[in-house]
């Protein structure tokens, strides 16, 4: 019986020929982020790399996809060619897929580490890994079968609260301070009018964009919306989102939440719901009411609100890890990046120089800054 084998895509077009088999392997990976499925990295690729090279290995087994891996082209210190996860602190695809019943098959990982060798880069810069998944150690024990030279880094911790669905144990998990402080902020804000969440997961037609451009104001009326990094600030970022929310709508798989107090917007949460998790990717608050901290009101209600959901089983507030997170006392998880040089000397030396000077090299290979500007992006307190 033949063993596994690879299929290469380079081209956004041969993505889409390949959708309905790529998101079936999407839903049995352990993969949770829907800007992992086909169509919207498609949409990422043309919306911030539409010349690029795109290469993506797909690993077939018995007719069925059983792992893959899209990467983009990239320069790494304005100097070496190298292939990158697909994403940015706008939206990120950041992962390597994997059917998750497969997970310990060497037979994949190897026919996948193999392939990596013959792509044309020199290096591979693998951001984003949540590196204690079972996918990342299953890719690096079989790059550690080759030839290959890999360096990896975690670079943050990533808060994920578990959905226990018992409202008032969350609760008293936290701390008095913190308890008190959002019945008072709630207390304050429904002077104005009721306080109220809207969690939106379907967009008609006519409402989409109003919606949209309804939540991003709030986010312009802060701090990005004066440093010009808002969405709306942001030439053809709000276009992005709205084909990207679209689509989600069209899957079930958006989550759009609005806390208000009457027709007021205090803060929104752009989410993304898949397979019982809830990805807070965005998050705003109008600084006019900064004083009762909306951005955490929010956050108070949202949690109530999937606690008595039976649809979810996490929160995932996406990025680096931020003081206001962890006053909800979540657990974490390490994000890095994996480094891979395959038998290229070029590349072999650069990561070399990266593995001894690493305080150096930092500012050679020009990711520190991305790293704050990702933190920055990604956190609305």
């Amino acid at each position: 019986m033949a063993g596994p084998r690879v299929i290469h895509l380079d081209s956004i077009a041969a993505l889409r020929a390949r959708t309905a088999a790529w998101d079936d392997l999407w839903w049995r990976s352990d993969a949770t982020m829907p800007t992992l499925r086909a169509e919207l990295i498609a949409m990422w690729l043309e919306h911030f790399a539409p010349r690029a090279h795109f290469h993506a290995l797909l690993v077939e087994d018995q007719g069925q996809l059983v792992a893959a891996l899209p990467l983009v082209g990239r320069r790494v210190g304005q100097l070496l060619s190298a292939g990158a996860t697909v994403g940015n602190p706008w939206s990120s695809s950041a992962d390597v897929l994997w059917d998750a019943a497969l997970v310990a098959d060497d037979a994949i990982g190897d026919c996948l580490a193999a392939a990596l060798g013959r792509l044309p880069w020199q290096l591979l810069w693998l951001e984003g890994a949540a590196l204690d998944a079972p996918q990342w150690h299953a890719l690096r024990r079989a790059l550690g079968r080759t030839a290959a030279a890999t360096v990896s880094r975690p670079r943050w911790q990533t808060a994920r609260l578990a959905i226990d669905h018992d409202w008032n144990a969350c609760r008293q998990r936290w701390s008095q301070d913190l308890r008190r402080k959002m019945v008072r902020g709630l207390q304050r804000c429904a002077a104005d009018g009721e306080v109220t969440l809207e969690l939106v997961d379907r967009l008609a037609a006519d409402e989409g964009e109003r919606r949209l451009r309804e939540a991003f104001a709030v986010e312009d009326a802060g701090w990005k919306g004066v440093a010009g990094s808002s969405v709306l600030r942001t030439p053809g970022m709000f276009a992005f989102f709205l084909r990207q929310a679209q689509q989600l709508a069209r899957w079930d798989q958006l989550a759009l939440a609005m806390l208000r107090s009457g027709r007021a917007p205090l803060a929104f949460c752009y989410g993304l719901a898949a397979k019982g998790v809830f990805h807070s990717c965005k998050v705003g608050f109008d600084p006019q009411f900064g004083h009762d901290s909306p951005g955490q009101l929010l956050r108070y209600c949202l949690i109530e609100r999937l606690q008595n959901d039976a649809e979810y089983r996490a929160l995932d507030f996406v990025g680096p890890i931020n003081e206001a997170q962890r006053r909800w006392h979540p657990q974490t998880y390490p994000v890095g990046r994996l480094m891979v040089a395959p038998r290229r000397w070029l590349g072999r030396m650069a990561l070399r120089t990266y593995a001894r000077c690493w305080p150096r090299a930092r500012g050679a290979f020009s990711v520190e800054g991305q790293l704050r500007g990702a933190a920055r992006e990604w956190t609305g307190d």
